[in-house]
């Protein structure tokens, strides 16, 4: 059987972002999988300095990463998949850079949904 990965929407969700998959089988059963963002503590004040839309995220890790662990605990008591992807800073801002994007929500979600096809073609 294989599968395949497409993308659903790119959205907000309660001030995260989150990137929508849709995944099919060759039976076309299909089961949603959610790619978050995430940072790691020691990264997220380079993380949350170098992006434009700054604003948008908690000023400190500790709030973001309660917000963040709810939104996944929600999304997962609603039956989707919860797939977190990390964000480095030198890593995204290379891959920004190659772009040619600013970095804001719309470029995470880009990067999110790379990482996620990427992922999936590996396993």
């Amino acid at each position: 059987m294989q599968d395949c990965i497409e993308p659903l929407r790119l959205s907000r969700t309660r001030g995260l972002d989150a990137c929508c998959f849709t995944e099919k089988t060759c039976v076309q059963e299909e089961k949603r999988k959610i790619g978050l963002p995430w940072y790691s503590r020691q990264d997220y004040p380079d993380i949350r300095e170098m992006m434009a839309d700054r604003h948008n995220l908690a000023p400190t890790y500790e709030q973001w990463l309660v917000a963040a662990e709810n939104n996944e605990n929600v999304g997962r008591q609603a039956g989707l998949e919860i797939v977190r992807i990390l964000i480095e800073p030198s890593s995204f801002a290379r891959w920004c850079a190659a772009q040619g994007l600013v970095p804001d929500s719309e470029a995470r979600m880009r990067y999110v949904a790379e990482k996620q096809r990427q992922e999936n073609s590996d396993a």
